[in-house]
């Protein structure tokens, strides 16, 4: 977790102080920037989780709609088979009678 390394990196900071140690107070330092580091990563994977949600969302609205399309195309060509149907009954009794 972030906040650990971060606390930890402020202590070693703190006590390469103390001690007048260079490289304890280099390892806070880069003990903080690990915890920065894994901070921004969990809100850069929470923010890809959130924009992977809505490319989802919006995927499944957009099937929702070719789906709706699809469906209204469907009855549009059965009506028109059913109109073909009646005017070829039609043209046949036309051709029964003459």
């Amino acid at each position: 977790m972030g906040l650990t390394d971060k606390v930890t990196g402020r202590l070693k900071k703190a006590a390469g102080d103390l001690m007048g140690s260079e490289s304890v107070r280099r390892e806070g330092r880069e003990e903080e920037r690990k915890g920065e580091a894994k901070d921004e990563l969990r809100r850069d994977t929470a923010r890809a989780e959130q924009e992977q949600a809505k490319a989802e969302a919006r995927k499944e609205e957009a099937q929702r709609e070719a789906d709706k399309v699809a469906e209204e195309e469907d009855q549009r060509a059965a009506q028109q088979e059913d109109k073909a149907k009646r005017r070829a009954e039609k043209v046949e009794n036309l051709e029964r009678r003459t």
